[in-house]
């Protein structure tokens, strides 16, 4: 089965678990042409998959259309200097999905648009290894279809759990 995103998939941190996640979507198929990486210093085993699939990895970015999805995938104290341009490339119909720990659904809205979709995630550990659970809340803009993409995205790492309320992720993930 190949892994269809209609749109730009938009990466923010390729490593360890940004890493997993990028490894699990180009093994389900994922076309690299819509795969977008921003950091300025991937390891070097990540480094070597991107160039193994001519995925450039950029400080910045800046895209001619909105994408599909921006997942953020780097450490929760680069968060606040990250994600605010990255915000300014999502569109009205751009999932912004967080793995980041301690960064609530509020603090990525305050950066975005009213309105904007976003789901926050937390992995446990194995999900770096394809084998874990990760637990997901949406806030109320999230689509019946945006929820279906969140799930495919995050089936690369593992099994995914949806909670009512952010404040039952970590009892997911323990």
């Amino acid at each position: 089965m190949t892994l269809e995103i209609d749109g730009t998939l938009v990466l923010a941190g390729a490593g360890n678990m940004g890493g997993a996640l990028l490894a699990g979507w180009l093994e389900r198929g994922l076309d690299p042409k819509r795969v977008m990486v921003q950091d300025p210093g991937p390891p070097m085993a990540m480094a070597t998959l991107l160039a193994k699939h001519g995925i450039v990895s950029m400080p910045v970015l800046t895209l001619k259309e909105p994408p599909a999805a921006i997942l953020m995938a780097v450490k929760p104290q680069v968060m606040e200097e990250v994600f605010p341009p990255l915000a300014k490339q999502a569109g009205p119909q751009t999932l912004v999905i967080s793995i980041a720990a301690g960064r609530t659904i509020a603090s990525f809205e305050r950066h975005l648009a009213d309105g904007a979709a976003v789901v926050r995630t937390m992995p446990n550990t194995p999900a770096s290894v394809a084998r874990g659970i990760t637990g997901c809340a949406a806030n109320a803009h999230v689509t019946a279809t945006q929820r279906a993409l969140c799930d495919t995205l995050l089936q690369a790492i593992g099994a995914v759990v949806w909670v009512e309320n952010e404040s039952q992720i970590d009892a997911v993930t323990a």
